[in-house]
């Protein structure tokens, strides 16, 4: 005699012996039991191959990230920012294997800047995929994607752990947009012109006349500084990535900086320990 039950399209068929050892077989699961009591051991291995195999689907199953909207208030670019993030979290794999990559930066030949890179950071093609080199520590920081169908964007994941970090769409050179791995947008902005603001404040230019004398007939020259903050809001590095090629107002741009520090803490919607924020100076003789 044969007793047979149905979930789903799976069938168990098992045949009632007098006492004998068998195997029943549900996908993923091997239940071994003695049939003594027909119905009830039927049920009770189905309850439990059901629970088992819950327990396996559970965890194979991906959950599927659904990015956060922009809207026009956000940025006029909203339109193209939600379809590139749509596209990657729909296809992005939650983590990644990280032990076939160097954890250290040595004599690589870096990636040309685009003017998306962060200048704390050594960009080296690896491969398929671009790696992320901090350059105090020459460490390796984040594997970085690119895809095809979005190639002003990117998807990074953490070294060593592999776990998605976050995705980066770069419109323009300052307009970029970063979601976090749940797909949440992360606006920087808001803290950004709060550490602007302070600078300025801490800001005390040379007077005219002494700005006229070192710039020798120019009219104006820039300085520009990436000021890299720890998630505390200090100081981490203070570096001129765009220099007047006059000490005295290089060290006058670098001093309104350190003034101003230390800075806000890291709002909870930042998921990274450090920060880059690039500030302008621009001396002029009127």
């Amino acid at each position: 005699m044969y007793y047979s039950t149905r979930y789903a399209t799976e069938v168990i068929r098992i045949k009632k012996p007098e006492k004998a050892l068998k195997t029943v077989k549900f996908d993923f699961v091997s239940v071994y039991a003695i049939i003594k009591n027909g119905e009830f051991m039927k049920k009770l291995i189905l309850l439990l191959s059901l629970m088992l195999l819950t327990c396996q689907l559970s965890v194979y199953a991906a959950e599927k990230i659904e990015p956060q909207k922009l809207n026009s208030a956000d940025t006029k670019y909203y339109e193209e920012v939600n379809n590139s993030v749509s596209i990657l979290f729909d296809k992005v794999k939650t983590k990644v294997k990280t032990d076939k990559y160097p954890k250290f930066y040595h004599d690589f030949t870096c990636i040309n800047s685009d003017d998306t890179q962060n200048p704390n950071y050594y960009y080296v093609k690896y491969n398929n995929v671009e790696l992320i080199f901090n350059k105090d520590t020459n460490e390796l920081k984040f594997i970085s994607y690119k895809k095809n169908e979005c190639p002003n964007c990117r998807i990074l994941y953490d070294y060593p752990s592999g776990e998605l970090a976050a995705i980066q769409v770069y419109q323009t050179k300052s307009d970029i947009f970063i979601f976090d791995k749940n797909g949440k947008y992360v606006n920087y902005e808001p803290y950004v012109k709060i550490v602007r603001e302070k600078v300025k404040k801490n800001w005390k230019e040379p007077d005219k006349k002494r700005i006229s004398i070192l710039l020798n007939g120019k009219k104006e020259v820039p300085v520009q500084v990436a000021l890299t903050l720890n998630d505390t809001g200090f100081i981490k590095n203070c570096t001129i990535i765009k220099s007047s090629k006059i000490k005295e107002l290089d060290d006058n741009a670098t001093k309104a900086i350190r003034a101003a520090a230390p800075f806000q803490p890291f709002p909870d919607t930042f998921f990274n320990a450090e920060l880059v924020i690039i500030l302008d100076f621009n001396f002029k003789v009127k």
